[in-house]
């Protein structure tokens, strides 16, 4: 007799799958099974389940994709590609046609074309001279995972999401996860952190029966390189500011945090270091642009893990205009962690509200 149960969770390890959503679908598929072809024993009709079942996730079988499991730390902005490519492509066709259509960067219609002759890599790029997409859209990913079945640590990761995965807003971060990602590490990473892929699979499925170390824990192990001082942030900033994909991980108290939103969305909060307040009440602290998809469910006064991208802008003066002076360092908030022990509940009166919020009421 075929053991179904273990071609179930074989399926559910590789794929990143909970064993209850294949079960169900298992379940659905058997019933049909029995209702068409009543004249089967129940075993045929299992074993035609079975087989059926195989046919539908077959293509992600044999994909090169491989599971996942772990948590999601920190998702950047969602960035249109494209978008200042067409723009500066438009307006020069706008005022000079003529031009824009002699360097290749739009056609005689005006479309936008592709000028981009290679890729970083080297390669050729087989789009270079084509009509660009209306977007573009791509993510960057952070988290920590582990294969599926693997004895292995866990390790820090890094992923790119395109098109619509990239436009998704609801990721679930500091939750776990099962995911599938192409495995695509160089060599010289692989001891300490994964380079992930993303695959037409690769969805964040939320599985609370992951066992994982406590978070902040997890943090430390695996992402040590990553966490900055409060004190040591400028001097940081000074010597990664010229990589994009900077990532730092810092731990802080909230003295202020403003969920108004300003004109960007963005919430505004501020930590510090605690001990060095002690010490020194004029001691500055640090601004951090939380997003929309942060969730905010803790008051001033929490200690949290914020994980995102430094940034510095230029002083204003007094009529708002930028000038030469470098002003603070500043953090885009990619993924927010309050830690349980130190978290203090936002009071009832301020407490977002959340479509679950309404419902239970």
């Amino acid at each position: 007799m075929v053991d179904i149960n273990n071609y179930l969770k074989t399926w559910s390890d590789k794929l990143s799958l909970p064993l209850t959503e294949i079960e169900s679908e298992f379940n659905k598929i058997l019933e049909e099974e029995k209702a068409i072809h009543k004249d089967l024993t129940d075993e045929q009709q299992r074993d035609r389940a079975l087989k059926r079942l195989a046919l539908t996730y077959k293509k992600q079988l044999r994909s090169p994709a491989v599971g996942f499991e772990g948590i999601l730390i920190g998702a950047s902005d969602c960035v249109d590609m494209v978008a200042k490519t067409r723009r500066e492509a438009k307006e020069l066709f706008k005022n000079d046609p003529q031009s824009a259509v002699a360097q290749g960067v739009t056609n005689e219609e005006g479309e936008p074309l592709d000028i981009k002759q290679e890729w970083n890599s080297g390669k050729t790029n087989p789009r270079y001279g084509k009509p660009l997409p209306e977007h573009n859209f791509i993510r960057n990913l952070f988290g920590i995972a582990v294969k599926t079945n693997c004895q292995d640590t866990p390790k820090v990761f890094s992923m790119a999401v395109t098109g619509e995965k990239a436009e998704k807003e609801d990721l679930p971060i500091f939750r776990p996860v099962k995911f599938m990602a192409i495995d695509r590490t160089p060599p010289e990473i692989g001891e300490k952190a994964y380079k992930l892929n993303a695959s037409q699979f690769t969805n964040f499925v939320i599985n609370e029966d992951i066992k994982l170390p406590k978070y902040d824990e997890l943090i430390k192990q695996c992402c040590g390189d990553s966490i900055v001082e409060l004190k040591n942030v400028n001097e940081y900033h000074l010597s990664v500011k010229d990589d994009y994909n900077r990532l730092a991980i810092i731990i802080g108290d909230v003295s202020s945090l403003n969920l108004e939103p300003t004109s960007v969305g963005s919430r505004i909060m501020v930590i510090e270091d605690i001990n060095s307040s002690l010490d020194d009440l004029d001691a500055k602290g640090m601004t951090c642009w939380v997003p929309p998809r942060s969730n905010v469910d803790f008051a001033e006064g929490s200690k949290v893990i914020a994980i995102g991208r430094t940034a510095q802008g230029k002083l204003r003066d007094e009529a708002g205009n930028p000038t030469e002076e470098l002003g603070d360092v500043t953090l885009n908030v990619y993924g927010l962690y309050p830690m349980p022990e130190y978290k203090i509940a936002l009071p009832q009166e301020i407490a977002e509200i959340t479509e679950d919020s309404l419902n239970t009421k």
